[in-house]
């Protein structure tokens, strides 16, 4: 039993240890330019460790990918079951800060980002599904506690949001300013909350970080 779980422990580390590989490589190069050979040298690993987990390129897109479907499916099952916040807007725009500092600090998200913004396999609506799906959660939520305007649609209002952030995200790696997204972000949410929030609502709003989601990149 013990080296059992000894063995599923190393399969496991070998697994992340490929995966933060390749999402350094992709953040860094793109996925279309993204080798083999490129993710071996990152990893320290050989060819036959890698062919073991992941027969084709795609397997460790997908694998990235899943990194920022987790975290998405985190938010959206806090706000269907977890305590109720004070302000579900206010909790929107945390998340988009914790998102941001993650970002930041893990080159696997990095990296889902940037598949699901370049050309590619992965600018589908698939790739968009997991924010799509968490942004509309919590705005129904947010609906549901008179805090959106009468006009506001949740599912409407998710892919603008999203789309927004997206736009914000390319703009920062078109630009090299990735250290100013949170600026960037805060920015955002001063331009679109004003047509979400309640005034009421609006005036209790704090549109930039928490102070622990500004700490420096690793």
């Amino acid at each position: 039993m013990a080296e059992r779980r000894e063995n599923a422990d190393r399969r496991e580390q070998m697994i992340r240890r490929l995966v933060e590989a390749a999402g350094i490589v992709i953040d860094r190069d793109g996925y279309a330019a993204a080798s083999t050979p490129a993710i071996l040298r990152q990893a320290g690993v050989s060819r036959g460790a890698l062919y073991h987990h992941f027969q084709r390129k795609e397997q460790l897109g997908d694998a990235v990918l899943d990194r920022q479907r987790e975290f998405f499916e985190e938010v959206a099952e806090q706000a269907a079951s977890g305590p109720a916040p004070e302000l579900w807007l206010q909790a929107l725009i945390d998340i988009s800060h914790h998102y941001t500092a993650s970002i930041l600090q893990d080159p696997v998200l990095r990296a889902a980002v940037r598949l699901s913004i370049e050309p590619g396999p992965y600018q589908t609506a698939e790739s968009y599904a997991a924010p799509l799906g968490a942004v509309t959660a919590v705005l129904e939520s947010a609906r549901t506690a008179d805090e959106l305007q009468d006009h506001v649609t949740p599912e409407e209002a998710s892919r603008t949001l999203v789309g927004c952030y997206s736009g914000v995200q390319l703009l920062a790696l078109a630009l090299a300013e990735r250290d100013a997204l949170h600026q960037q972000v805060s920015a955002m949410w001063a331009l679109t909350m004003p047509g979400l929030a309640r005034p009421a609502v609006l005036t209790r709003l704090r549109l930039s970080a928490p102070p622990a989601s500004t700490a420096p990149p690793r």
